[in-house]
């Protein structure tokens, strides 16, 4: 069996603002007409390390969805394979510094409260995401259709062929016409079909319609 290799689990808070401005203005606004009458939103952050990416999106659409976080069903999964990231992922506890590194400012008066030299999530955001060890390289639990997908800054540390694998692995559960969001230098290998590339916000983002949908046509974001 291929062993994963070392990862870093370097990350931040709203890391590549382009990808959440795409995100709050284009995407969600997409996703909210399309599961208006199943009132259902279905997210998965495939690489989460600390928390900071999924904790990210929660603050978003708190922020700039808040009757639709009070009135809709939102499942924010987050996974990663390390125990160590993940009991600091779950308990939302940050330094100054990890704080400080690119989270707005309003967000932090809003959303954490400061106890002693750390900062602490509060429980409206830490509630809304499930945090999960999942080992994408392997064969993985039945997960809910997903609407977006984010697998950012992972598939770097891998050779082509285990970047195939883990897209394939992760793919299979975003749902057709949902999102799938890679980090800034990564993209999708040659054997993975059925996605377009959507430029917003100076991000990139992957839609995907199943190979032999009549109905894809050429549509874009409105």
């Amino acid at each position: 069996m291929n062993l994963i290799p070392e990862i870093p689990s370097e990350t931040s808070f709203f890391r590549d603002s382009q990808v959440f401005e795409g995100l709050r203005k284009q995407l969600f606004p997409q996703l909210l007409r399309r599961n208006y009458q199943q009132r259902q939103l279905n997210i998965w952050s495939a690489a989460c390390s600390r928390g900071q990416e999924p904790y990210s999106l929660a603050m978003l659409l708190y922020d700039a969805f808040p009757l639709m976080v009070n009135q809709w069903t939102i499942q924010i999964l987050a996974s990663d394979i390390s125990d160590e990231v993940l009991h600091q992922a779950r308990s939302g506890v940050y330094s100054d510094m990890e704080v400080k590194r690119r989270l707005p400012t309003r967000f932090r008066d809003r959303y954490f409260q400061r106890r002693g030299k750390y900062w602490v999530i509060c429980d409206e955001i830490r509630l809304m995401v499930q945090f999960r060890r999942l080992d994408l390289r392997q064969p993985l639990p039945q997960l809910p259709p997903m609407d977006l997908i984010l697998l950012r800054n992972l598939l770097i540390y891998f050779e082509v062929p285990q970047r195939s694998q883990l897209l394939n692995q992760v793919c299979q559960f975003l749902k057709p016409e949902g999102y799938l969001v890679l980090g800034a230098s990564e993209t999708l290998t040659s054997s993975i079909e059925g996605f377009r590339a959507i430029l917003r916000d100076e991000a990139v983002f992957y839609q995907f319609c199943p190979l032999g949908d009549a109905s894809w046509g050429d549509r874009a974001l409105p």
